[in-house]
């Protein structure tokens, strides 16, 4: 079992690092994004031990609350970038305020989405598998900035 995790492992680093680079050869960052998403898949499925039917159920709930989310996120830079990009003086405290609270309340709704997921999620991962969803999240998203890191430092050389 830790041979196959390590393989599995193994073929996702590899795939992490020869990716980007055709992403970006191709300015296809869409199928960039895809192809993390599918390494994701194999990665929390194999780290939280699901079955097939499991992950194909719970994948499809899971991909439909990342992308809710992730527009939640891209609005809110957009907002951001509006203020931050604005010269100097021309935003009025109104305005900061009101880009404020419109921040915070996608951050809100971001629990509020992350909540209704959970409760789907819950009819399909058992108790433990739900309860190490959020570690496995942490880990993948480390591996990643890790790699990320690691080829930031090769290219500044």
């Amino acid at each position: 079992m830790k041979r196959l995790f390590k393989n599995i492992l193994l073929i996702v680093v590899c795939a992490m690092v020869a990716l980007p680079a055709m992403a970006q050869q191709r300015g296809d960052y869409r199928q960039f994004r895809e192809n993390i998403r599918e390494y994701k898949h194999k990665y929390f499925q194999q780290k939280l031990d699901m079955t097939s039917e499991q992950a194909n159920e719970f994948f499809e709930l899971y991909d439909k609350m990342e992308d809710e989310i992730n527009q939640l996120q891209e609005d809110a830079r957009t907002i951001e970038t509006k203020y931050y990009d604005a010269p100097e003086g021309t935003v009025t405290d109104i305005e900061y305020e009101t880009a404020t609270k419109a921040l915070t309340e996608s951050k809100c709704k971001e629990a509020e989405i992350e909540k209704q997921y959970y409760e789907e999620f819950d009819k399909i991962l058992s108790k433990r598998q739900l309860f190490e969803l959020r570690k496995v999240e942490r880990e993948f998203t480390r591996q990643l900035l890790k790699y990320h890191h690691r080829k930031g430092k090769k290219e500044n050389k």
